[in-house]
């Protein structure tokens, strides 16, 4: 079913830029409206102002964010595009936003419905891609605690920052898609695997295919967004989880490039060392919370990555963190 809403609006300032801005929601439409408001304030003062579309995929069969995007729709002059995407997993609803708007625009935004972006957010990633002549880039993510942690544990939460312009194949934790600005045209020739739909590694497999095909991804250091985070993701045993998840992920990944026993054996050995080397950091932190839980996350990082070495799955995205 395809619902097209605020269709006819156009922007008074027309630009041959084109830039559609890609959200999948599920079940978060307090998040979902707090990211439709925070795009509906972005300014330009290092780039013409662009022409901007929204297009949000809604992975709940029965569209629980319709009346978000109709209020919004609404109330402002941008266009949105609302979909329903009836198969549940991530990859299955990115590609579906992907495909709404790749042929008719020149650049895609990709956000998650749990994130705000700043007001220079789109400005700053225009800046970078030209500056930096990218066909893909990421850039930080500051938290939000909805409510406030331990201090101790707040260093475990955000994605840090490179410097701005910084090649990306060499940094894997800064490969994801939740602040992402590609060329729409990159889209044409990779997608997001369908297979990873519930175990979150969609998003480091394009990479994998990104850097397979030749392009150029780097980091735009000054393109922030603000992801919030509820009590259910601030403590030690989501970190573990997480770590594990990643581990099991990017091994899993591996083996959908290249199923070799060598493949397997590399990283099962990788994964050996990270979790021998994780468990010898908790064992002598002394007392230190934030060296402990960092050991033990490492652990959880070389366990996931030997059970994925062997094609375990561990499908994380089963569960919906509510914010």
């Amino acid at each position: 079913m395809r619902v097209v809403e605020n269709e006819s609006a156009t922007l008074d300032n027309v630009n041959p830029t084109t830039i559609a801005i890609c959200v999948i929601t599920c079940f978060r439409p307090d998040g979902l409206r707090r990211l439709l408001e925070g795009v509906a304030k972005q300014k330009f003062t290092k780039n013409p102002t662009p022409n901007i579309r929204l297009a949000i995929v809604d992975n709940d069969a029965e569209g629980s964010a319709r009346s978000v995007c109709d209020q919004f729709a609404a109330e402002h002059e941008l266009p949105l595009l609302y979909e329903i995407e009836e198969q549940r997993g991530i990859p299955f609803a990115r590609n579906h936003s992907v495909d709404m708007v790749k042929n008719d625009v020149d650049f895609i935004a990709i956000m998650d419905d749990d994130e705000v972006p700043a007001e220079n957010w789109l400005d700053e990633l225009m800046t970078a891609q030209q500056e930096f002549s990218a066909d893909i880039l990421t850039g930080p993510v500051a938290p939000h605690f909805v409510e406030q942690p331990a201090d101790w544990l707040q260093s475990f939460f955000g994605s840090g920052n490179l410097s701005n312009g910084e090649d990306l194949r060499h940094n894997y934790n800064y490969n994801y898609t939740s602040n992402l600005f590609a060329k729409a045209e990159l889209f044409q020739k990779i997608y997001f695997d369908e297979q990873f739909r519930s175990n979150g590694a969609d998003d480091t497999h394009l990479f994998m295919q990104v850097y397979q095909q030749g392009y150029k991804a780097v980091w735009a250091g000054n393109a922030w967004v603000t992801e919030w985070l509820p009590p259910s993701r601030t403590n030690y045993k989501w970190l573990w989880q997480r770590a594990y998840r990643r581990g099991n992920g990017f091994a899993f990944c591996e083996l959908v490039q290249n199923r070799s026993v060598a493949t397997r054996i590399q990283r099962f050995a990788k994964g050996t060392f990270r979790l021998v080397q994780g468990i010898l950091t908790a064992a002598i932190s002394f007392g230190r919370k934030a060296v402990f839980v960092r050991g033990i996350q490492t652990s959880f990082l070389g366990a996931g990555m030997i059970t994925g070495s062997f094609g375990s799955e561990y499908q994380e995205y089963k569960t919906i963190h509510r914010v």
